[in-house]
């Protein structure tokens, strides 16, 4: 049986290499149950997205054009393909780039020194904006927003932070009594700001996720990033964290338990038909996700897509574990760990709908 060969090619004139990319997850791979069962921040697989360029992706070209959507959805899934834990860390990394770009201007040089330290490598930023998106664990006001004379000031929490550890800075948004809305960024030493210890989660253990907590955090108003507004995430420029770039995740961790259960059908005839029903399903559903991201008027809707790679990612998985048997239950195999990691999309920045369609679906209901 051989590996599914989909098509991960990038459109002309992006400047990139496929060998690359698969050097690059390859590389990744090699490194990624290892920091799993490290659980400390990830210091090889980062040096790896650095190396490649990776850290770089959300920066426009010299040209002054960014990446287009779909050329950086087809990386992230290939970053997931060797690591998820390094395209989680990296995704966070660059939605945080992306909206000190958008409040970015000509003659903000505050925001323009922070651009030019982050792409140096000199500050780690990263986001905590879930209090604003999908965590409500807190309530729906987990960030206080209030006014002050010479700016605002932040109390609550961000609920769930990727490498809150490793930041220097932190993207993070707050809600005032009349629901507007802002989003600010936030120098890890400014007072009143605590970074807790690093949850201990069923998988991305590495990622260093934690919530952090702001008593009394002072910003001025040219950290703020965009608002005050009523729905400050709607502001053009302000895609969220989820969205397509999950589910390309998906489809890139999908990819990687296909590969390997393909690898098992080449001497156990009993697989070859799952594997080709499970190569069919990703093949149309990362056709359906790049038609999306190309912003084509036949693309399957977001929450569509994402719905599908959640099931499929889950499927792949534990397909791949219950073909190794027992071995794979082993901490030393990648098919446990992409059979708990897998579970991640269940409940990482997961609309609603979605959800409840997956608890549906498990419950057996009738659609």
């Amino acid at each position: 049986m051989a590996e599914p060969t989909p098509d991960w090619s990038f459109p002309a004139g992006s400047g990139d290499e496929p060998e690359r990319l698969q050097d690059l997850a390859t590389r990744l791979a090699s490194e990624d149950l290892v920091a799993d069962m490290a659980g400390v921040w990830p210091e090889r697989l980062w040096g790896i997205l650095a190396e490649f360029g990776a850290t770089r992706w959300a920066f426009p070209a010299v040209s002054g054009e960014a990446i287009d959507r779909s050329s950086l959805v087809r990386r992230y899934a290939k970053v997931a393909e060797g690591s998820l834990t390094a395209a989680f860390i990296l995704t966070q990394h660059d939605a945080a780039i992306r909206r000190l770009f958008a409040a970015s201007a000509p003659g903000k040089a505050r925001a323009e020194e922070r651009l030019e330290r982050i792409a140096a490598g000199e500050v780690f930023p990263t986001v905590g904006i879930s209090q604003l998106t999908t965590s409500r664990r807190h309530g729906t006001r987990a960030m206080v927003a209030t006014e002050t004379e010479s700016g605002y000031r932040l109390d609550g929490a961000m609920p769930w932070v990727t490498a809150a550890e490793r930041a220097d800075l932190f993207v993070t948004g707050g809600v005032f009594d009349d629901g507007r809305q802002l989003l600010a960024a936030v120098p890890r030493d400014r007072p009143g700001l605590t970074v807790k210890p690093a949850f201990d989660l069923a998988a991305l253990g590495a990622s260093r996720t934690s919530e952090i907590l702001c008593d009394g955090v002072l910003i001025d108003r040219d950290e703020v990033t965009a608002g005050p507004s009523m729905d400050v995430m709607a502001t053009p420029g302000l895609a969220g964290t989820g969205g397509l770039e999950t589910s390309a995740l998906a489809v890139g961790q999908a990819r990687a338990a296909l590969v390997a259960l393909a690898k098992e059908a080449d001497h156990r005839d009993e697989l070859a038909e799952p594997v080709a029903s499970l190569a069919a399903s990703w093949r149309a559903i990362s056709s359906g996700l790049i038609a999306a991201a190309e912003g084509r008027a036949d693309a399957p809707a977001p929450g569509l897509i994402r719905g599908e790679a959640n099931d499929l990612v889950l499927r792949a998985t534990q397909a791949y574990l219950t073909a190794r048997k027992g071995s794979g239950f082993l901490r030393s195999e990648p098919a446990q760990l992409w059979a708990r990691q897998a579970l991640f999309f269940l409940v990482w920045s997961c609309p609603g709908p979605v959800a409840n369609a997956a608890i549906r679906d498990l419950a057996g209901c009738s659609t």
